[in-house]
């Protein structure tokens, strides 16, 4: 099952390129991507909560830990695209548990930069394709 979400980008903290390039999240992302990250996230406002997205469309998600004491925060992730234009990027959409953006935000995560990409600015309308539930590994 798909999902498409009309959004547009919105300029985020600052700390999606510090949580992606930490050595934890960098090789779980990696993983999931299959290609080495972009150290920082495309921040999208889709306009519904990630609550009833959830809802509608089961994510996969990794747990929260705790390491030497600190807490890393968990995520919800779909695999999807950007879509911009004719343009499709594949990409990992995320919901971190511990955000401190509003509920309607999510974070996009690639192996480019997008905004450079796919020429993004503050505003810039875009959609994503969510693919619901979680992907079977083939090996």
């Amino acid at each position: 099952m798909l999902k498409v979400l009309e959004g547009k980008v919105i300029r985020g903290f600052g700390e999606g390129a510090k949580y992606v390039s930490k050595p934890v999240y960098n090789l779980l992302l990696t993983e999931l991507l299959d290609e080495q990250p972009y150290p920082g996230t495309l921040n999208v406002e889709v306009g519904i909560s990630y609550k009833e997205i959830v809802k509608e469309c089961p994510p996969s998600h990794v747990k929260s830990v705790l390491m030497d004491g600190v807490e890393r925060g968990g995520f919800f992730y779909w695999f999807g695209d950007v879509l911009q234009e004719n343009k499709k990027v594949m990409s990992l959409i995320l919901r971190p548990f511990l955000s401190r953006h509003a509920e309607t935000v999510l974070e996009v995560v690639s192996g480019m930069n997008l905004r450079k990409e796919l020429a993004l600015g503050d505003g810039a309308p875009l959609r994503i394709k969510l693919i619901c539930g979680e992907l079977p590994k083939v090996d």
